[in-house]
């Protein structure tokens, strides 16, 4: 599912790039150079999206998901509600990732990937969700 999802973003924006995908555990592996937009997700459900240097930002999503923050580190909304209230198993995540070299196109995608696979942990889809349970 999410890698179709990923592949019918592209193909809307008119982009060419690869879809890697690797376990999470192994988000170490991924070339420190490498900017884009990356998801993590289980296999029936997406816990993240976002964009920037993909190993660093899982290096931080690591310490999140196992509730291991070191100073500097920001806890957001998303991670905290995710933690509390889902059951999770961070080994067992799929790590895809599309490297894209513009801002633009890292902004677009990773937009259109927010709403269309409307992740657990990321802000933006907690604060709708929240609000829609609100009222």
């Amino acid at each position: 599912m999410v890698e179709q999802t990923i592949q019918r973003v592209l193909d809307f924006f008119d982009l060419k790039a690869s879809i890697v995908t690797k376990p999470f555990k192994h988000y170490a592996d991924v070339p420190v150079k490498h900017n884009g937009i990356y998801i993590l997700s289980e296999a029936t459900r997406v816990i993240y999206v976002g964009k920037g240097q993909i190993k660093n930002r899982q290096a931080k999503h690591w310490q999140k998901a196992h509730n291991e923050l070191k100073a500097g580190t920001i806890d957001t909304d998303g991670w905290r509600w995710l933690r509390e209230n889902v059951e999770i198993t961070p080994k067992d995540w799929t790590l895809n990732y599309i490297i894209l070299h513009k801002q633009t196109e890292r902004s677009a995608v990773e937009g259109a990937l927010i709403h269309l696979l409307q992740p657990l942990a990321n802000d933006e889809t907690f604060k709708d969700n929240e609000r829609t349970l609100k009222g």
